[in-house]
């Protein structure tokens, strides 16, 4: 297996685009101190992500990757009739997350907060864009999660990190016992390829979710 490892530094965030996140805007009257925050992340935030293509072994039901065994119904409904897909797990970095461990105040939290996400999301843009370039260079990229829906539980991500040969060496990345990543803006799952994408929203019922990208349609 060859693993593939990306990292940002220095990571592309504006102020423009911190405070469309934030939804506010250069008339703040904390605008000082968000510029200060913004600064200062911009300047340690290394976000990375780490993946590999990998064959599919798909039969009696059970899909196999890297010899890792995936029994959930909803893996192999997604997986087996792809002929290779990309295992990846991102994250912010540690850089940031432990810097955003130092302040007290809960506005500065909430800013550095937001920085992490803006992170995770452009080494996810990275991603999609290396995926697409050296694999998936037609039709579209749709993703699963374990943890994002309860066909394939959050328990499942030891498997994951397990089908990646570990990630913690790589990226930095550490799974709990709870099986929640540190970092906590990380995000990992499975690329594969579509005629049509498919988004996780489409299964979940949640309709306050931000990060919605398509309407619920039910199992």
């Amino acid at each position: 297996m060859k693993k593939n490892i990306l990292s940002l530094s220095p990571v592309d965030i504006s102020l423009d685009a911190l405070l469309s996140a934030l939804h506010l805007d250069k008339e703040h009257e904390m605008i000082e101190d968000i510029v200060a925050v913004h600064h200062a992340a911009v300047s340690i935030a290394k976000p990375v992500a780490v993946f590999a293509p990998l064959p599919v072994d798909a039969r009696d039901g059970v899909v196999v990757l890297n010899g890792v065994r995936l029994e959930e119904p909803f893996v192999y409904e997604k997986l087996s009739a792809c002929d290779t897909v990309i295992p990846f797990v991102a994250s912010c970095g540690n850089e940031i997350e432990e810097w955003s461990k130092t302040f007290e105040d809960s506005f500065e939290q909430f800013v550095a907060d937001m920085l992490k996400q803006l992170c995770l999301k452009a080494i996810g843009e990275r991603l999609f864009s290396e995926v697409r370039e050296k694999y998936f260079n037609d039709g579209e990229i749709s993703t699963i999660n374990p943890g994002s829906l309860a066909e394939w539980p959050i328990t499942n991500q030891p498997l994951l990190f397990e089908i990646l040969g570990g990630v913690t060496a790589d990226i930095g990345v550490v799974l709990s016992d709870s099986c929640l990543m540190s970092p906590t803006k990380s995000w990992s799952g499975i690329m594969f390829q579509t005629e049509k994408v498919f988004h996780n929203c489409q299964l979940c019922p949640r309709t306050d979710c931000p990060n919605r990208k398509t309407p619920y349609i039910g199992n």
